[in-house]
C-alpha cells in the first residue's frame, strides 16, 4: 500500500488530475482509508473552490505580473 508521505507528495498532481490510472486508483484508495490524508485532500479542495469563488473574474494587476515576471527571469538565470 502507499505510504502517507507519498499521498502528500503527490496529492496536487493526484486532484490535477494528472497521475497515470494505477497512481490516482492508489491514492485515491489511500484517502478513502486514511484520516490523515483525506483531511489533507479535503482541506485543499475546500481551498481551491476557496480561491477560485473569491478571483472568480478578477484579474491580477499588471505591477503584479510584471514583478512575478521579474522573480521568474531571476530564478531562470541563477
Amino acid at each position: 500500500m502507499i505510504r502517507c508521505e507519498e499521498v502528500l507528495k503527490l496529492l496536487y498532481q493526484y486532484i490535477d488530475g494528472q497521475l497515470d490510472e494505477i497512481k490516482h486508483a492508489e491514492i485515491e484508495e489511500h484517502i478513502k482509508l486514511c484520516r490523515h490524508c483525506c483531511r489533507h485532500h479535503d482541506f485543499e479542495i475546500e481551498l481551491r473552490n476557496l480561491v477560485a469563488r473569491s478571483c472568480y473574474q478578477k484579474k491580477a494587476p499588471e505591477s503584479l505580473k510584471k514583478k512575478i515576471d521579474g522573480i521568474l527571469g531571476d530564478l531562470t538565470a541563477e
